[in-house]
């Protein structure tokens, strides 16, 4: 349960019905669990064991950080059956390398979810991106966070137990940076700061991290996300401007306020396009998860893309210990 799957997915199955049913749901709150299967007219499951082995379950959804981690994943390869992981997956990257060995040797599908990726602006940038501007060199950009509700845009974790910034939103910032240029940085550098020191008295880490990453080919990624302090700066962000990302490419330059509003400027002018919001961000991962399952074309990331930003993370954090910036070829 939780805000991911009460905001996005939920109601994104409901809509594709055709493809979905939801037969059983687990909660470490039996009790969560039990309401609200009652409304769905499914089954409320005791333990993560009894759920995956069911005959009626043909797939595992992996949305709300609970107490079992990623548990549910190495029972899911020994049954054979594809998992949608939406928990962070680059905080622990040695357990990681473990678990994709698993993931392949199973041979199930898997699906992480990097949201961003699917956004209407991004899709449309990738349009821009393959036409009139050409490839991407620069992306410059600044994401600004709330408190600790990680559910809005789009981190998976719960207000009861943060993950780290650089964890969420960072991770999956970098993941949307490498799937705009379709490649792994080769160097990256990491910087972190408290700027409201209250804030780390708290035990919640840094409130401003930020990025730098540099690909083989000379492009470079200069990102920043903080949290926003309503306490101290009251309800200033009504007037300050909106966070987004500027991408500068050969032919042109974009600019992006996640996830419907895009502007851009090619050898035609400026345009600008607010884009529409259906089919949602939940309904294109779920289709995009079930073409993968069904082995047809799909847009999916995969277990290796969650791999690769869990490696760079594990960099970021060397680089933000040693105060340096972290050489490092993709792997392949």
């Amino acid at each position: 349960m939780g805000r991911l799957w009460e905001a996005r997915h939920k109601p994104a199955l409901m809509r594709l019905r055709d493809r979905f049913q939801v037969t059983a749901l687990y909660d470490q709150v039996l009790r969560r669990a039990e309401i609200e299967a009652a409304q769905l007219g499914c089954a409320a499951v005791e333990g993560l064991t009894a759920l995956i082995e069911r005959s009626d379950v043909d797939v595992v959804y992996l949305l709300t950080p609970q107490w079992f981690g990623l548990h549910p994943i190495e029972i899911a390869c020994a049954c054979r059956k594809p998992v949608y992981c939406a928990l962070p997956l680059a905080s622990e990257p040695e357990e990681l390398e473990a678990l994709a060995a698993l993931v392949e040797a199973s041979g199930i599908a898997f699906m992480p979810e990097f949201a961003r990726r699917f956004y209407p602006a991004t899709l449309r940038l990738r349009e821009l991106l393959a036409t009139s501007l050409g490839a991407p060199r620069l992306i410059l950009g600044q994401n600004r966070l709330f408190g600790f509700d990680r559910y809005g845009q789009p981190g998976p974790t719960n207000q009861i137990a943060p993950a780290p910034l650089m964890i969420d939103p960072g991770s999956y910032l970098l993941d949307w940076c490498c799937f705009l240029f379709q490649a792994e940085p080769s160097k990256v550098q990491g910087f972190e700061g408290t700027i409201i020191p209250s804030e780390s008295e708290k035990g919640t880490g840094p409130d401003f991290e930020s990025f730098v990453a540099e690909f083989a080919n000379g492009a470079m990624v200069q990102i920043s996300f903080g949290r926003y302090d309503r306490t101290i700066w009251g309800e200033a962000s009504r007037f300050l401007p909106q966070p987004g990302f500027q991408v500068y490419a050969e032919r042109g330059a974009a600019w992006l306020e996640l996830p419907e509003r895009i502007q851009w400027s090619d050898a035609e002018g400026t345009h600008e396009e607010r884009l529409p919001l259906e089919p949602t961000v939940g309904d294109v991962l779920n289709e995009q998860f079930h073409r993968l399952v069904q082995g047809e074309p799909s847009l999916a990331p995969t277990i290796r893309d969650a791999l690769s930003v869990a490696r760079r993370v594990s960099d970021l954090r060397q680089s933000q210990r040693e105060h340096r910036m972290i050489v490092r070829p993709p792997r392949l």
